[in-house]
């Protein structure tokens, strides 16, 4: 998951957040890891969480794919290089 498979470009922080609550998943043009991506995750009445969270997907690790809650920084936020990757 690279820009190149990006639809929408060079989105501010609140702009790549409408995408989230629309279930889509976003990246960051200033991570260093290649295919990080964001997605929203919105429970459900099965779910052990009652509220939605982000977390990130980080392929090619030692494990395998790794998927863990994540908060964004203040670079993040201030950042006007998030992406909307194509599903």
């Amino acid at each position: 998951m690279t820009t190149e498979n990006a639809q929408t470009k060079n989105l501010n922080f609140g702009e790549a957040m409408e995408y989230l609550k629309t279930g889509r998943s976003v990246i960051r043009d200033g991570w260093n890891g290649k295919g990080m991506c964001l997605t929203a995750q919105f429970p459900d009445e099965n779910s052990k969480m009652t509220h939605p969270y982000l977390f990130m997907t980080i392929p090619d690790c030692d494990e395998g794919i790794r998927k863990l809650p994540w908060q964004p920084a203040q670079v993040d936020i201030f950042s006007n290089d998030w992406s909307v990757l194509d599903t």
